[in-house]
């Protein structure tokens, strides 16, 4: 092992030594929240054409990359929830969205390596953009992904990780986004977001990401917060004092900028994502960065967690 290479393999270490206390098991086995990779991205003009056509194309990305994991889908004009893919099943989903996008109507899709809703999935591509008629309202769109933290075991795998970030920034013209891990929870999320709460509590390096594609609508002016990689778009650049200033001050021990070809933004804090765990304290890098980043975060924000009754959540 070379000298540089030396601090990775412990960054990696460091992670999988606490996965098997992030992810939750049944005794029979069935996993109901896994440590993963996400990377989510917000944008707006989803209902145009143009955009939605770009969307559909990460999809196809995503496939190409990942298909042989891929069994299940769920679409916004089955009206049957989750349905094991068969073949030609994701062609004949792209063409119905395609009718979707040329109407200017939202489009909502899910690609995951479950069959159902009922079970973490460790790959997955999910996507709920506006419609033209919310669009000159600045309404988010949002696109996520969600992956095997062991892709990180590599180089060669982190580097494609790596990439789907800058993929969407210059595909989307992303406003904001993140990736990094994640305690990933089933589609049906909605009974097992206490559980992401309570990881979430002693792991401070894990974004809560459980429902992602609604949070869009209080994240119009801010940014959510920090994570391994950091997406900002050119208004968040310039709240910041422009490209130069904000780079220089983002001149912090582990952290390194990349500025893509159309202006945005890739904040990386660390050599790997850090989960954060309690006896490691705060992931320095992620707090030099969010010293900066701070004045763009949402100040108040709204509830993480849904249809909690009276369960323990992220409520406001």
């Amino acid at each position: 092992m070379s000298v540089q290479e030396y601090p990775r393999m412990q960054a990696y270490a460091r992670i999988a030594s606490q996965a098997d206390f992030i992810d939750g098991v049944t005794p029979d086995g069935l996993v109901l929240a896994k440590l993963g990779l996400i990377c989510t991205v917000y944008f707006r003009n989803g209902g145009q054409r143009e955009t939605g056509y770009k969307v559909l194309g990460c999809f196809d990305r995503f496939v190409e990359q990942f298909g042989e994991h891929l069994q299940g889908q769920f679409h916004d004009f089955s009206g049957r929830g989750f349905t094991s893919l068969r073949k030609d099943s994701i062609a004949k989903a792209k063409e119905k969205l395609s009718g979707s996008v040329d109407e200017g109507l939202a489009v909502f899709w899910v690609l995951q390596s479950e069959k159902n809703g009922e079970v973490a999935a460790e790959y997955s591509i999910s996507a709920l953009t506006s419609n033209a008629e919310s669009d000159p309202y600045g309404a988010m769109s949002c696109v996520k992904i969600m992956l095997p933290w062991q892709l990180l075991a590599d180089v060669e795998g982190e580097q494609k990780f790596r990439e789907w970030a800058r993929y969407f920034c210059e595909t989307l013209d992303v406003d904001h986004g993140y990736a990094g891990l994640a305690c990933n929870l089933p589609y049906d999320r909605h009974q097992f977001q206490p559980y992401e709460f309570q990881i979430a509590q002693r792991y401070s390096g894990l974004m809560v990401d459980s429902s992602a594609l609604i949070d869009g609508d209080n994240l119009s002016d801010h940014i959510k917060g920090v994570s391994w990689l950091t997406l900002l778009g050119p208004r968040y650049v310039e709240q910041l004092g422009g490209m130069d200033l904000l780079k220089q001050q983002l001149q912090l021990p582990d952290v390194s900028v990349q500025e893509t070809n159309n202006g945005r933004l890739i904040v990386q804090a660390g050599v790997l994502p850090d989960v954060g765990a309690p006896e490691n304290g705060d992931p320095p890098a992620y707090v030099a960065v969010n010293r900066v980043l701070k004045p763009i975060r949402v100040p108040n924000p709204e509830q993480l967690h849904t249809c909690m009754d009276d369960a323990e959540g992220f409520t406001k």
